[in-house]
């Protein structure tokens, strides 16, 4: 995973859990609204969980990208050969 697109996930859901936090002070408690947000508090949760466990697991060399997708410095004495 390349370091921008996990930090654009982890930027969208801390959007999603602290937009959703603030909007249940609003809202009452028996209304669709409310249960609305707490999913959209779960999914901000599990979503940035994720990207956690990936960062993690990528960062040990325990989750290896295809050659396509990785990010290794160029060696010049590779390419004159």
């Amino acid at each position: 995973m390349g370091p921008e697109i996990g930090l654009a996930a982890t930027r969208l859901a801390l959007f999603l859990i602290i937009a959703a936090g603030l909007s249940l002070l609003w809202v009452s408690r028996n209304s669709a609204e409310f249960v609305v947000l707490v999913l959209t508090i779960a999914v901000g949760a599990a979503m940035l969980g994720g990207v956690a466990l990936l960062a993690r697991l990528s960062a040990t060399g325990m989750i290896r990208l295809p050659r396509e997708l990785r990010q290794e410095p160029k060696n010049e004495a590779d390419e004159s050969q």
